[in-house]
């Protein structure tokens, strides 16, 4: 009876999502985005989770709502890297706040040059302390000030886009997690048309709270089938 109950909010959120693709004939949210490819380098203790130097990614910079040009927008940096065995480990992040609590709420951003990027959820990496994931242009002077995609579509014909990561625990200074690096991506080169981070992640490394997080999955399920894709299965 009790897990009859807990899939009730499961099944509500994904057949809401799956109806709002459905209708949109695209994503609920970040409907339309730029396909990108690129690498990243982990730093640190996190090699040993990325594994050591360059490994190669493929990206999705998007916005939220898909408002008009130079109307403020949730904009998303959706990514996949490789694990240390070489297996897929999605990442989804969308801009927040900067302050001490702003950080951990989505907000709107004006442009490019002023995003940051953060997971909604925590992560814990083996048995270490929740940390939140961020992600902040290394050169915010060069980059487009509106949110429009076109306008960083036009950056991407000469230039590069470079993020810094880092992880962030309540109360602890942020520590690095790496850089990613992101061109646009050259045909055939970007091959997929979801990020999963609930699905696509290495084994001891876990996304919290849990409930939230089952709540999560159903949510790109639905969407993924409302607008015609293949449930995935899990990597191993």
């Amino acid at each position: 009876m009790l897990d009859r109950i807990t899939e009730l909010p499961r099944t509500a959120v994904h057949n809401v999502f799956e109806t709002g693709a459905r209708i949109r004939h695209a994503r609920v949210f970040h409907p339309r985005g730029l396909r990108l490819a690129g690498r990243f380098r982990a730093t640190g203790d996190y090699e040993r989770w990325f594994g050591a130097g360059d490994r190669a990614v493929i990206a999705r910079l998007s916005k939220g709502l898909g408002s008009p040009v130079g109307v403020p927008d949730v904009l998303g940096l959706a990514f996949r890297a490789l694990d240390h065995d070489d297996h897929p480990w999605d990442f989804a992040l969308a801009t927040t706040g900067r302050g001490a609590l702003g950080r951990f709420v989505i907000t709107p951003a004006r442009g490019w040059s002023t995003a940051r990027f953060g997971t909604l959820l925590p992560y814990r990496f083996g048995d270490a302390d929740p940390v939140w994931l961020f992600a902040d242009p290394l050169d915010p002077a060069t980059l487009p000030g509106t949110a429009s995609l076109q306008a960083v579509d036009d950056h991407l014909d000469d230039q590069v886009l470079r993020f810094g990561l880092t992880a962030a625990a309540i109360g602890r200074a942020p520590e690095q997690v790496g850089e990613l690096d992101l061109r646009r991506a050259e045909e055939g080169e970007h091959r997929t048309d979801f990020f999963d981070p609930i699905l696509n992640r290495p084994p001891g490394v876990a996304l919290l709270p849990a409930a939230v997080t089952r709540l999560r999955e159903s949510a790109y399920s639905g969407s993924r089938q409302g607008r015609g894709g293949d449930t995935p299965q899990a990597s191993t």
